[in-house]
Parts: C-alpha cells; structure tokens; sequence
C-alpha cells in the first residue's frame, strides 16, 4: 500500500500464476498437461514481467513442437504482467517416460497410447 491509501497491484506475474495457466497447455499428442507430462522444468519470473519457461521436450524432431511453443506463449502470455514470455525447450535435458505421472500414463495406456 502506498502512504496515500491507494493499493498498488503487483505488476509481475508470479512463478504459481504461470505454473497454474501452464495446467491449461496440453502435449500436442495427449490431452495431458506438461506438467504432468513431465515437460515442464522450471519457471522464473522476473520483477520486469519477463517469464522464462523451460520446457523438456521428449522427442528433438518432435513435429509438435511449434504448435506446443506457440501455446505456452499464449497461456502466458495472457496473465497481467507479462511483458514477455521465452522460453527454453530443453533440447539439452533427458526426458524419459517414468517423468509422466502414473494417473497420466494409465490415462495414454486406456486411449491406446503405449507408455
């Protein structure tokens, strides 16, 4: 609160605002969230409004890959406060499938997807 009474917003997202619209973003292939696809890696949030995701993508030529960029962009992008969204696919990061969460595996496995 400033010292005329007005209470002043915080202008920056935080790491839980960006972690919580990214549980909207799905891998292309599963309508299962990249967090609980194990894609998900780290989040930070500058005071600036700059958000930096990075993500652990599991195939490199993964065919996806743009269309998943381009939703992360938009789901962060929408909340108050950002003023710009990078993000880092993590090409340099090991995925493996014991990443993805159980109830999501049983969820590929019931639609036909062998995990």
């Amino acid at each position: 609160m400033s010292t005329s009474g007005t209470i002043l917003a915080n202008s920056a997202p935080t790491e839980q605002s960006v972690r919580a619209a990214l549980e909207a973003v799905h891998d292309p292939h599963v309508p299962v969230s990249l967090r609980r696809m194990g894609m998900l890696r780290e989040v930070e949030v500058t005071p600036d409004g700059v958000v930096r995701v990075q993500l652990c993508v599991p195939c490199l030529g993964c065919p996806g890959l743009s269309m998943l960029h381009d939703r992360v962009e938009e789901a962060v992008g929408a909340l108050a406060g950002v003023r710009r969204v990078e993000i880092d696919e993590g090409f340099h990061l090991r995925w493996s499938r014991e990443m993805v969460e159980p109830e999501a595996r049983q969820l590929m496995r019931d639609n036909g997807i062998q995990i």
